[in-house]
């Protein structure tokens, strides 16, 4: 369910209240600034956050209403399921961004994991 990199993003900016599309995709964009896992600067695409807003209201973690207004405004809002998902899964989130040092680390640490270990597991 969590399988998505900007889930967590949109889970956390829509936890503050029901926004319009261009206050979501605006209050993601200040929270991006960088990537802990990646070490880049990463910012949301209009048409990644779409799409991702799309797979969460099918998975039922994200209400979207479409405002009577001219121009069209759409609101989206987080459902009880989407609310309780950012609840269980936030010491996760806060782990990570109190351990920003030890993730930098291990990702610039070399993988020596996929390296057989003695002359056994080398083919012949």
């Amino acid at each position: 369910m969590l399988n998505g990199e900007w889930i967590t993003h949109i889970l956390v900016a829509l936890n503050a209240g029901p926004l319009h599309y261009n206050e979501l995709h605006a209050a993601i964009q200040e929270m991006t600034t960088f990537d802990p896992w990646t070490g880049l600067v990463r910012k949301i695409q209009s048409r990644a956050l779409g799409r991702t807003l799309r797979r969460m209201e099918t998975a039922g973690l994200v209400d979207r209403v479409e405002e009577r207004t001219f121009p069209r405004s759409v609101v989206y809002s987080l459902t009880p399921a989407g609310a309780d998902l950012l609840v269980r899964a936030r010491p996760l989130i806060d782990w990570a961004e109190e351990n920003l040092d030890l993730i930098e680390r291990l990702q610039k640490a070399p993988d020596d994991g996929d390296q057989p270990q003695d002359d056994e597991d080398q083919p012949d």
